[in-house]
């Protein structure tokens, strides 16, 4: 099993407990594990306690994405067994599925200092850093949890899972072929098979595939939710595009469901009430409180690079084709999607006395949160130093208050694309979850959120004193080298001809957001005005969009 579960001895209190444990033990021993599961949930039901009981109770709970639950069961068999690998590995596990990467890792990297040959510590590392984002490290995880055990079938999908992302489907229909022959469970390697067959165009066979994994039972929700999105994309494939919406719909509907308990909390704020939140301070704020200060002496050298750029905007608006085109220049490199800005977001941009703060924040804070923010950096392998460094997240548009004040000297590129593809997008596309990308599960969230952003982005423009440059996306398509040699003059550099063999540069490297095969097949017209296809269904959100339609140039049908 994934976790590793094993029993733990010389824990139980009353031969009751030891009965529980045996008949669990015996179940595991014959790889029963749903007997085993079902014993241990009624022990523990009956007030039977045991780290063996605990993991598997929280195996279960996890399967059935109660992750909240399933972490305080783990918490709590650490806490009767702190040295126990399985529960330890276990709970990276349940860190990861969370989220919350870099605790998963540590505690990956503490078992295999102590059980170097524990496969499913090698998978749960690779797999956490795979939803970090570092692909490369992942394979090699994966890799080593094959080399240990050639017969373990989720290392065998995950990596046909990435083989997918670079568009190397044969490599990925024989990864997925392989898990499967192991366990037909494996749903994440029938869903590579399916994204293969979606980019061949072999609709007959993607019907097929989708068929079987909705009609299998045994699939988790959150696997039959996602089937649900590639069977709406089947249906886009063959213009059948009402259907297509009511699957994303159904699709993003089961998702929400799912979510819902993690990202919708009580007394909890939204990322779309976050978002409004800082959106109207800026708004009100006046431009002394926003500005950058360039005049600030900036701290001591600590190996920061010749030119900053922040590249925001809305997901979906063509950052990720533009950042791989950039860092294809000798002189620039860049990291997707990373949070480096999270100690000063924590520290100034959580509430109305960070943001009073930020206002003037000290020399110290400045140098501080500089300093953690290139920790962070070269934390992730990427040396700036002389370099353009692009920082590629297009939420950072909410956070340009604190690049302002931080970063004075650096510059925005603010990406744009036409407000109803972007829209219309981000509503069909399965990102990675968490509390912002949950906003884009119904279309008026997505279109009130994409409002939001602009609206900020409107703000800070006016406000922030930074140097600013816009590309609209449909403009880079069209004309590419003379919108990248007005880029490269923003940013400070000279042109090169190695921009132009940017989709080549991509297929050497991981793409960790879902544009990666898109990027790799270069510059294309194949996603602009996608939106007229669902034109009578975006209706309800174009009181939300027609004012960015038009402030952006963009023709109104």
């Amino acid at each position: 099993m994934t976790n590793g579960i094993s029993d733990v001895a010389g824990l139980c209190q009353s031969p009751g407990s030891q009965q529980a444990i045996e008949a669990v033990t015996a179940a595991l021993k014959v790889n029963d594990i749903d007997k085993a599961i079902e014993l241990a949930r009624t022990a523990l039901n009956e007030g039977v306690v045991h780290p063996l009981l605990l993991n598997l109770r929280a195996y279960w709970l996890e399967k059935q994405d109660e992750l909240d639950q399933s972490l305080a069961d783990l918490e709590r068999a650490r806490a009767m067994a702190p040295d126990d690998l399985t529960v330890l590995n276990a709970l990276g596990l349940c860190l990861g599925k969370m989220g919350r990467w870099d605790e998963a890792i540590v505690i990956c990297d503490s078992i295999i200092a102590a059980l170097p040959d524990f496969a499913p510590a090698h998978y749960n590392k690779g797999w956490n850093h795979e939803f970090r984002g570092d692909l490369e490290i992942a394979i090699q995880c994966y890799d080593k949890a094959l080399a240990i055990n050639p017969r373990y079938a989720e290392p065998l999908s995950r990596s046909a899972g990435l083989a997918a992302r670079r568009g190397a489907w044969d490599e990925a229909d024989a990864l997925a072929e392989r898990a499967l022959a192991i366990d037909d469970t494996q749903f994440f390697a029938l869903q590579s098979q399916i994204r293969a067959a979606l980019a061949r165009k072999n609709h007959d066979l993607a019907e097929q595939l989708i068929a079987r994994h909705l009609g299998d039972s045994r699939a988790r929700p959150l696997d039959q939710a996602l089937t649900k999105i590639y069977l709406a994309d089947l249906r886009h494939a063959q213009g059948r595009y009402a259907e297509a919406f009511l699957a994303y719909q159904e699709g993003n509907a089961q998702q929400i469901e799912i979510f819902a308990p993690r990202f919708r909390r009580p007394n909890r704020q939204t990322a779309g009430e976050y978002a409004v939140w800082i959106t109207e301070y800026v708004e009100k704020a006046p431009a002394s409180r926003i500005a950058a200060d360039r005049m600030v002496i900036a701290p001591e050298d600590t190996g920061e690079p010749f030119q900053h750029v922040f590249l925001v905007g809305s997901p979906r608006s063509g950052t990720t084709l533009l950042e791989n085109v950039l860092i294809s220049h000798p002189r620039i490199v860049s990291l997707e999607e990373r949070p480096l800005l999270k100690d000063a977001l924590d520290e100034f941009m959580s509430s109305d006395w960070g943001l009073q703060r930020l206002t003037a924040p000290t020399r110290r804070d400045i140098s501080k949160y500089r300093r953690l923010y290139w920790d962070r950096v070269r934390r992730d392998h990427v040396e700036p130093q002389d370099k353009v460094f692009i920082d590629k997240n297009p939420l950072n548009v909410l956070n340009l208050a604190a690049v302002a004040k931080l970063f004075p000297r650096a510059k925005v590129l603010f990406a744009l694309r036409d407000p109803r593809d972007v829209v219309l997008s981000c509503f069909r596309y399965t990102f990675l979850m968490n509390r912002s990308m949950f906003e884009y599960l119904t279309l008026e969230g997505t279109a009130r959120f994409y409002d939001t952003l602009m609206r900020i982005g409107v703000a800070y423009r006016e406000k922030v004193n930074l140097d600013w440059h816009e590309l609209r996306n449909e403009d880079l398509i069209t004309d590419f080298e003379g919108e990248t040699r007005k880029i490269c003059d923003f940013i400070g550099v000279d042109w090169s001809a190695e921009i132009l063999k940017f989709a080549e540069h991509a297929k050497s490297r991981y793409i960790a957001t879902p544009s990666a095969t898109q990027v790799m097949r270069g510059i294309s017209r194949e996603g602009m005005g996608q939106w007229r296809n669902y034109a009578k269904e975006l209706e309800p959100v174009l009181p939300f969009l027609k004012p960015w339609v038009e402030r952006f140039g963009y023709p109104p049908d």
